[in-house]
């Protein structure tokens, strides 16, 4: 899961801006639509966000960094230029399990300046281990650790043994 921390808000020009917002940042009483909306995007956003499904953003209000919104990430994020990216995705509310296990309450990453971290939560959800052994791994990942190995292993031996797998992958891919 994407953690972002939120600082006070600061005005833009959304001229400047490449999302046209005039404001970032969060101040108490902000909507959730408000929140969404300028804090979205400009992110460094490594390859791994390409793989979460959801985004929480906090801010401190009085001492404590709370969670004030959560978001279920439906596309890639885009390019923003300057290798920063943005969010795309959908406000979650009350009854969603994420908004209701993190919004309004301490956020689960507390300490790193980046204000961009992430953390591995129940709430992510599973996929089934690329290799074919139907165990269960975070979505955000295709194997458990080793499987990968063993997937290849399992399919050379198939073939014969690796130079007949090489063989077969040069005339199979014509190289």
């Amino acid at each position: 899961m994407i953690h972002i921390t939120l600082g006070s808000r600061v005005d833009m020009d959304p001229a400047e801006d490449p999302l046209g917002r005039s404001h970032r940042g969060w101040w108490p009483g902000m909507s959730d639509a408000d929140c969404y909306q300028s804090n979205r995007g400009r992110w460094v956003l490594g390859e791994r966000a390409d793989h979460e499904r959801y985004a929480l953003f906090s801010a401190r209000d009085g001492g404590r960094k709370l969670v004030r919104l959560a978001v279920e990430i439906t596309a890639p994020p885009e390019d923003t230029g300057d290798g920063r990216r943005a969010l795309r995705g959908k406000i979650l509310r009350a009854g969603h399990p994420v908004f209701d296990q993190y919004v309004g309450q301490d956020a689960p990453v507390m300490g790193p300046r980046n204000p961009v971290t992430y953390f591995e939560s129940p709430l992510d959800g599973q996929g089934s281990c690329a290799c074919g052994c139907g165990e269960l791994v975070p979505l955000q990942r295709d194997f458990l650790p080793g499987h990968d190995q063993r997937a290849i292993h399992e399919r050379i031996a198939r073939v014969g043994g690796v130079r007949e797998f090489l063989d077969w992958f040069d005339t199979a891919w014509g190289g």
